[in-house]
């Protein structure tokens, strides 16, 4: 313990006796021009391998915007002329509060909350307008 204790006090020792420039002159840098232009070149890839590795081919990429409206996509269900009915509801995000309220009540106009994407009557919207909606919208 006590050669480890001398050794580095011999360490800072000599460290003090040393000008700023001697001490940080001798540290080996890790990223230099030299450094970079010893490297051996890499293969080149082409930016559409990259792409189709990335991303499946039946996939688009989503709209930054419509993904942040994604939140924003409510299924409503009820009944409409006496028949089961559902809505896909982009509400308007000023409107969100007043909108989860009004599904409390017997009746409610959808289009005064925002804009209806898909309605038809029906238990449950088809796979096929999910699926419009997951690749538009990225919605999960």
């Amino acid at each position: 313990m006590d050669k480890e204790i001398k050794k580095f006090l011999d360490m800072t020792e000599e460290k003090k006796s040393q000008s700023f420039a001697e001490k940080y002159a001798s540290k080996k840098t890790n990223f230099t021009s030299q450094a970079v232009q010893n490297q051996q070149p890499t293969k080149k890839k082409d930016l559409s391998d990259i792409a189709s590795k990335a991303v499946p081919s039946s996939l688009k990429p989503v709209d930054p915007q419509k993904k942040m409206q994604a939140e924003l996509i409510y299924l409503v269900k009820g009944i409409d002329a006496g028949r089961n009915a559902w809505y896909y509801v982009l509400v308007d995000r000023l409107k969100l509060q007043l909108f989860l309220k009004a599904l409390n009540d017997d009746i409610i106009h959808l289009e005064n909350y925002g804009k209806i994407l898909f309605s038809a009557y029906g238990e449950e919207p088809s796979a096929e307008v999910t699926g419009k909606l997951k690749e538009e919208y990225g919605i999960e």
